[in-house]
C-alpha cells in the first residue's frame, strides 16, 4: 500500500488537488516575486502607496519596504495588502515530485546511509561484506523502510 493510500481520503484528495493545480500553474509565476506583484497591481489600479496603505491598514513606509523587497513579509500582511488590491492571495506549494517518489527516493538514501554505517564498522574489524551482499542489504533495508513509511525516513 502506498503512502498516499494510507492517508485519510480528505487529505489524499487535498494533496492530489494541490499537485494537479500546481502542475498547471505557469512556470513564469516564479519570475514575479510578491513585492513585484504588489507594485504591479497597485500601479495598474492607479493607486498610490499611501492609498494602498490606508486600505490595508498598515503604514505607507511599510508598503514602500514591501515594494522594494526590504522586508521579510508575513503571510498575514501580504493577505491584507492583496485584499486591499482587490486580489485574493493564493499560497500553493508546487510539488517537485509526487509524495510516493519523494518517499521512495528518501528510503533509498536512508537505506544506503544505514547500511554504510554498519558496513563501515564491519570494515574496521576486517569483516566488510562484498559489494553484492551490500547491495542486497541496501535493497532489504529499503524494502523495510517502504513497508511502513514513518518519520524514521527523515531522521539523520
Amino acid at each position: 500500500m502506498s503512502a498516499m493510500a494510507r492517508l485519510p481520503v480528505a487529505n489524499r484528495r487535498t494533496l492530489q488537488g494541490i499537485g494537479a493545480f500546481g502542475a498547471r500553474a505557469p512556470a513564469a509565476i516564479d519570475d514575479l516575486p510578491p513585492h513585484a506583484m504588489v507594485r504591479a497591481v497597485r500601479l495598474a489600479l492607479r493607486m498610490t502607496q499611501a492609498q494602498l496603505a490606508k486600505r490595508a491598514g498598515i503604514p505607507q513606509s511599510h508598503i514602500a519596504r514591501i515594494e522594494t523587497a526590504k522586508v521579510d513579509l508575513q503571510l498575514s500582511t501580504l493577505r491584507k495588502v492583496f485584499r486591499a488590491l482587490f486580489c485574493e492571495l493564493l499560497v500553493l506549494p508546487r510539488m517537485q515530485r509526487s509524495i510516493e517518489d519523494a518517499i521512495a527516493a528518501r528510503a533509498k538514501e536512508k537505506a544506503r546511509q544505514n547500511v554504510a554505517r554498519v558496513t563501515g564498522t564491519m570494515a574496521l574489524e576486517s569483516q566488510r561484506p562484498d559489494d553484492e551482499t551490500i547491495g542486497a542489504l541496501i535493497r532489504s533495508e529499503e524494502n523495510r523502510l517502504l513497508s511502513n513509511p514513518s518519520s524514521e525516513l527523515w531522521e539523520g
